[in-house]
């Protein structure tokens, strides 16, 4: 062990280290060319200066980028916006064209009766299922216009306001919508009763967008 003095690289502080010379470290000289730095802080503030950062294409928020840097979002959330408002951009045209050259409607079957097996979703043959499922529907639409008066216009799954989205057409996907917190096929399997389910505690408001990402209706 060997104890070696060195002058900081970002205070520019004299400072010493012990230093096990080892064969990898002579080899490859590795100590030699390394910045040093008498801190932690140091080293941190050296390297932070180093740093690019450019701002979220979609809220301007600050993200690191790096030399292979392509998209410029701080999130997902972020990245799929820019793609709702910008399919162009992605060539979503093109992309759709070769999902719909590559569509396999017997795979989309199998994926169904897999599901099914799988208890995500309920056979749509099952006669009380169906009934269970049009009476929630039924129940839940008269209790629309009471739980709309009622509402302070907030999405409860990812707490937006989305009150003015009732200006847009119905079937807009971020038009409000009344979701089942306890989905109904889970009520069905529970055996819950359509009121249960319908009732205004289970019942909240978000968007179509939210609602459909629920796979267990």
């Amino acid at each position: 062990m060997v104890v070696h003095t060195y002058k900081c690289d970002e205070c520019s502080n004299d400072f010493t280290k012990n230093y096990i010379m080892t064969i990898k470290n002579l080899v490859k000289g590795e100590w030699k060319y390394y910045k040093k730095y008498c801190s932690k802080e140091c080293r941190q503030h050296s390297r932070a200066k180093e740093r690019s950062y450019k701002p979220c294409k979609v809220c301007n928020k600050d993200i690191r980028v790096y030399n292979y840097s392509t998209n410029l979002y701080c999130s997902k959330k972020c990245y799929g916006s820019r793609m709702n408002t910008h399919p162009k951009e992605f060539g979503m045209a093109k992309r759709s064209a070769k999902m719909r050259e590559s569509w396999d409607e017997n795979a989309w079957k199998k994926g169904i009766e897999t599901r099914k097996d799988n208890g995500n979703i309920i056979d749509w043959d099952i006669a009380e299922w169906k009934q269970y499922w049009r009476r929630c529907n039924d129940l839940t639409r008269k209790m629309r216009v009471k739980l709309l008066g009622d509402w302070d216009g907030i999405d409860y799954i990812d707490g937006k306001n989305i009150l003015h989205n009732l200006m847009l057409p119905i079937t807009h996907a971020e038009y409000p919508t009344l979701d089942h917190v306890i989905p109904r096929s889970q009520g069905f399997r529970e055996g819950l009763t359509p009121y249960e389910i319908s009732n205004p505690k289970n019942l909240k408001w978000t968007t179509r967008r939210n609602n459909s990402k629920k796979y267990n209706k």
